[in-house]
């Protein structure tokens, strides 16, 4: 099993070990790391050189961040890209709901960051929350996009267009959470082979940990929700969606 969103660089140096061996004991095979602005960009590469086995790194801006990506932090972006084990650029997108950066701002990073996605035929790993109507203009503004929206809760129509545009969608601990009804009708109606699993660590653990700290591990909990909505085994959906993972991340995933 693969979790394809987990924020390691959020849990301090002497827990990384122990997250990763409960990881491992629980059959989550790789991890993608995702970065989230200046202040995690190279630790969440370190992390993959110092686990490479188990670890594969994206490094990006977070809407939160966007007002930071001066031409400064553009070039040590552009610097990180093509390192081992970098094999996407995410975490990036649009919120509107904290609205933590100005909204043209990060319009302003998204569309930056999706056209050197493009240039260096890496795939992306997108947030998007309140921001539906420029998100999807975003999208439309650049040709070539692939990549994942990552914890899409969108609903099934949009997830739908994303999808239609090429897109996987990652599905997070929420799809075990009793009242989202919209996420687990979205799991059931979009095909098993554009979806993957995820944690969000630290954040969104799933029942019965909500409210707890989330790690890797109990992206198991996730599958097994996926399972459930879909009426499949746990064994074709780690199966399939570690098989997506492999084709949108590439060799560089390390995942056969």
């Amino acid at each position: 099993m693969i979790d394809s969103h987990a924020h390691l660089a959020m849990f301090q140096d002497g827990e990384v070990e122990g997250v990763l061996a409960r990881a491992e004991e629980a059959g989550v095979e790789r991890i993608l790391a995702p970065a989230t602005g200046p202040g995690d960009l190279e630790r969440t590469v370190a992390l993959r050189d110092r686990f490479p086995e188990r670890v594969v790194a994206a490094v990006g801006c977070h809407p939160h961040e966007a007002a930071a990506l001066d031409a400064a932090l553009k070039r040590r972006l552009e610097g990180l890209v093509g390192r081992d084990g970098v094999v996407a650029i995410g975490e990036i997108g649009l919120d509107y709901h904290y609205e933590i950066a100005p909204r043209e701002d990060q319009r302003r990073a998204l569309a930056w960051q999706l056209a050197l996605a493009v240039e260096s035929g890496l795939p992306v790993v997108l947030h998007e929350r309140e921001a539906w109507p420029d998100f999807l203009a975003a999208l439309a503004a650049q040709e070539g996009v692939r990549g994942v929206a990552h914890c899409f809760t969108a609903g099934v129509e949009a997830a739908q267009e994303v999808v239609a545009r090429g897109l996987a969608v990652g599905v997070a601990g929420m799809v075990t959470f009793p009242k989202a009804e919209q996420v687990k009708a979205m799991v059931a109606a979009l095909p098993l082979d554009r979806l993957l699993l995820e944690t969000d660590s630290p954040y969104l653990a799933p029942v019965p940990h909500r409210g707890q700290r989330n790690e890797p591990a109990l992206v198991r909990l996730v599958g097994e929700a996926v399972a459930r909505e879909r009426s499949t085994s746990l064994a074709e959906v780690e199966a399939v969606t570690s098989s997506t993972f492999a084709r949108l991340f590439g060799p560089g995933a390390g995942v056969a």
